[in-house]
């Protein structure tokens, strides 16, 4: 009885220890802030951590065609909404996740809004099961993910308070005036077919929506035009999958002619992305949409909001529309 409870008290002391010292470590190694000097994964895509708290209604997440086909310079212009876009090359729905828990921690939008083209991408159940604990961790316990930096951090960054200060003002925006014409045959030709979505794809999105309706936030599938990685029957999966879990599905590629978007303009390396022009027309038609179906706030004229005005003249000087 004394050699069991004295065996429990010792593990009980070995997981404290080890707690204290990946929280301390955590603390220690973390990006103290979001510039690529500091060390940060992807600054543009964490450019949240600079503004203010709760001051984001619409978030974006999801991989390149995310950051190069949403703007929220556009959404603002024209709707006085504010957003911002987290895109990663290639970035998975687990890793999307992870994201979301890193935004959640400053910003409360009112929708959240999850590009659909990474359901598409291969990967095994345990692999994406070990990469979304990964990223979660990683986002409470970021020795995780940036164990690498004990190499190059300064011992005065261990203990210093997070101070971030790399302004975007594209808000996450991938900016392109570059126009490479797609000249592919139409690839959205009507089927009943479907594809498959990976289990371990689903077992993510399932997690992304519940921890959103947890948190009392509206969620939204959206898929932007892409002539290269999408068709009608990645369509009718996710049609059919958003359907069951109750969130609601934008196709852009289905509604293209409705505002106008057209693959000899809108697009910056042959149908793969969206260039500056692509990106506005389908801010613009996704804003209408926003403004119909959720409660969001025209925050145009706002004097809390000014800087918003003011990246937006900067957005001006970069593109041609």
């Amino acid at each position: 009885m004394k050699k069991g409870l004295k065996n429990l008290i010792r593990s009980v002391c070995f997981i404290t220890l080890l707690l204290l010292l990946t929280v301390s470590s955590s603390y220690m190694l973390a990006p103290k802030d979001n510039t690529k000097q500091s060390g940060i994964v992807n600054p543009s895509a964490h450019g949240f951590f600079s503004e203010p708290e709760n001051s984001i209604e619409v978030a974006v997440i999801g991989n390149s065609d995310a950051y190069s086909g949403f703007s929220p310079m556009e959404l603002w212009k024209n709707y006085g909404y504010t957003s911002y876009v987290s895109g990663e090359g290639r970035q998975t729905v687990a890793q999307a996740y992870a994201m979301l828990n890193k935004l959640l921690k400053g910003q409360k939008p009112k929708v959240i809004i999850l590009e659909t083209d990474g359901f598409f991408t291969k990967s095994k159940l345990l692999e994406s099961t070990a990469k979304m604990v990964n990223a979660s961790l990683g986002s409470s316990f970021s020795v995780f993910q940036y164990h690498d930096r004990w190499k190059n951090v300064k011992p005065n960054e261990l203990f210093k308070k997070p101070r971030y200060t790399a302004h975007c003002a594209a808000k996450g925006q991938w900016l392109s005036n570059d126009v490479k014409p797609c000249r592919g045959k139409e690839y959205m030709v009507e089927t009943d077919e479907k594809a498959v979505i990976p289990l371990s794809v689903k077992k993510s999105a399932e997690a992304f929506v519940r921890i959103c309706r947890n948190n009392n936030i509206e969620v939204l599938f959206l898929e932007l035009p892409s002539q290269s990685s999408w068709n009608y029957k990645k369509h009718n999966a996710v049609k059919a999958y958003s359907d069951k879990l109750g969130v609601k599905f934008i196709d852009m590629n289905i509604e293209r002619d409705r505002f106008g978007f057209d693959w000899k303009t809108d697009t910056r390396d042959g149908g793969n992305h969206l260039n500056n022009r692509g990106a506005r027309k389908c801010t613009v038609f996704l804003g209408e949409y926003l403004k119909q179906n959720y409660k969001l706030e025209d925050r145009r004229g706002n004097a809390e909001f000014k800087r918003w005005d003011e990246d937006y003249k900067n957005y001006l000087k970069k593109v041609k529309i």
